[in-house]
């Protein structure tokens, strides 16, 4: 009777600084890997502050869009395909290893109304063409 009925998980430690997904120190280590590694190869303290706000936002909106998703579904916890809906529907980004059959998305071609009133006509004149022979 000592253990708690419910065991909770433990939470993820960001490795990032304060509430960052990438930290600085990570950021500085990717454009060096990119760009060669050269000294004055780097990102200036204004576009290094962006890219860093960015990679937050991006990670929140796919949470929270993710999210959503999950709560559709009678479950009260995120699965890892939630996440990858949202990455391939939204993003069209597809993350190797993750891949799952019914995740896959095919996107259906969806002609311009104006387009299908065309082929419309053509296929009406056809018809009409055979009954004038």
């Amino acid at each position: 009777m000592g253990q708690p009925a419910v065991q909770k998980t433990p939470h993820f430690i960001l490795e990032g600084e304060g509430d960052r997904v990438l930290s600085k120190k990570k950021l500085d280590e990717l454009v060096r890997q990119v760009t060669g590694g050269g000294e004055g190869d780097g990102l200036t303290p204004d576009v290094e502050e962006s890219v860093l706000t960015l990679a937050d936002d991006f990670v929140d909106s796919v949470i929270t869009a993710a999210c959503r998703l999950a709560k559709i579904r009678p479950n009260t916890t995120l699965d890892i395909r939630d996440i990858q809906i949202i990455l391939e529907r939204n993003y069209n980004i597809r993350v190797p290893g993750y891949s799952l059959d019914e995740v896959r998305t095919v996107r259906k071609f969806q002609p311009a109304p104006g387009w299908t009133q065309k082929m419309n006509a053509v296929q009406a004149a056809k018809v009409m063409g055979k009954n004038d022979a």
